[in-house]
């Protein structure tokens, strides 16, 4: 819950003030598989809605490269993408690695 204390002040003025993305290599994991806590905490539609939102950034945010690859991870929940799919994590990293070489 102390995540959200200063999301809507303090973080989103930062993101509102940040930089351009730069033109690098980007790939964007999505994790857009079932997750227990948000199940439990939203109605079915708004998590539903959050999903698609989700996406929908996602997709935009790596866009905003020439060389960004959004990549959906089905079988990954919000908070445990680097353990539900540890194999998709480390093929980004490698192919950023192999694309920055």
């Amino acid at each position: 819950m102390q995540e959200n204390q200063n999301l809507y002040d303090k973080v989103a003025d930062e993101f509102r003030h940040a930089p351009d993305t730069p033109d690098v290599p980007l790939i964007v994991l999505s994790a857009m598989g079932h997750d227990a806590t948000q199940a439990h905490l939203w109605p079915e539609e708004q998590l539903r809605q959050i999903q698609e939102a989700k996406r929908a950034l996602h997709a935009e945010l790596a866009a905003e490269s020439t060389r960004g690859e959004h990549r959906i991870l089905g079988e990954a929940g919000h908070g445990w993408l680097h353990e539900e799919c540890p194999d998709a994590v480390l093929q980004a990293v490698n192919d950023l690695l192999h694309r920055a070489s």
